[in-house]
């Protein structure tokens, strides 16, 4: 029974997906607008060619190495520069874009929700409007977390140290595994409280409520590791196979392109998921508060 809350909230934003199909075009058409770029990062790059290269002596077939061969070429060195410059400004735009799409996502299903009317256009414009709030929330939300995340990991790395006893390995998974999924349904949780209370700081409840409810949390978290390993899975065993030894742009792109549906369920799971998972554990929370009014009454 206690993770009803964590199935009634998957299969809550599944139906909702399922009947707002338009939603799933807002993270559709982010992919699709990242796919190009994406592609570019994904060919193979050659700034590693100043590296040494071996070859086989014919007298003896040892292998012997040019004296000039030692490291990287300045023109090597400018190519891996470039690269990072690309794929620093690649992230922060896909972020930003993502956080857009997060929003206009999470904003279209509470209308759905309230059984309210709205277009992909308002809630694109609502998107742009608060993307960058929604970055922050992400941003902070993601540091907290791997804090979190690493003070087990410094307690049981500092006992590992003083003992020496590895089993304390497997107790710091234990610990860890369960941590991480509620951290993953804290994290979903948060921007769909930005969405309702428009506030970043009351977006950080989402620990609270996750740990309040660690069950259903960890529960939901699962079921929701499970999709996303099908969701990438299936794409990537037959794209896999069909671009096999390919790094080209076009094969990189058409790749992206065929992975883009995939993807775009994916986030909308997630965002849609986390906002479900937020309704039914504040209703669990209310309907708490009022059996004990009644009960009491308070």
């Amino acid at each position: 029974m206690v993770f009803v809350g964590a199935v009634n909230a998957f299969a809550r934003g599944i139906i909702t997906i399922t009947k707002n199909p338009r939603l799933f075009l807002i993270p559709l058409i982010i992919s699709l607008l990242l796919s190009p770029l994406s592609a570019y990062l994904l060919k193979e790059v050659p700034v590693f060619q100043g590296f040494s290269e071996g070859t086989l002596s014919p007298e003896n077939g040892s292998i012997i190495f040019e004296e000039y061969g030692g490291g990287l070429s300045e023109e090597a060195i400018n190519e891996m520069v470039e690269f990072l410059k690309f794929l620093v400004i690649f992230v922060l735009i896909s972020l930003l874009l993502q956080a857009l799409s997060e929003y206009a996502v999470i904003k279209g299903a509470l209308m759905a929700e309230n059984n309210q009317k709205y277009t992909l256009v308002d809630l694109l414009y609502e998107g742009v409007y608060h993307a960058f709030q929604v970055f922050l929330v992400n941003l902070v939300v993601a540091i907290l977390s791997a804090g979190v995340l690493l003070l087990p990991v410094f307690f049981f790395g500092i006992l590992m140290a003083l003992t020496g006893a590895s089993a304390l390995v497997v107790l710091l998974l234990a610990v860890e595994i369960p941590l991480a999924l509620l951290l993953m349904s804290a994290s979903s949780m948060a921007v769909p409280i930005y969405v309702i209370t428009n506030s970043i700081g009351a977006s950080l409840s989402c620990f609270s409520i996750a740990f309040k409810n660690k069950l259903s949390s960890i529960g939901f978290a699962a079921l929701l590791l499970v999709s996303i390993f099908l969701l990438l899975a299936i794409p990537a065993s037959f794209i896999g196979l069909l671009f096999l030894g390919r790094t080209d742009f076009m094969a990189n792109l058409v790749s992206n392109i065929l992975q883009a549906p995939f993807q775009a369920v994916m986030q909308a799971l997630i965002a849609i998921g986390g906002l479900m998972l937020y309704l039914e554990l504040i209703a669990k929370r209310k309907s708490f508060e009022e059996e004990i009014t009644e009960e009491f009454g308070i």
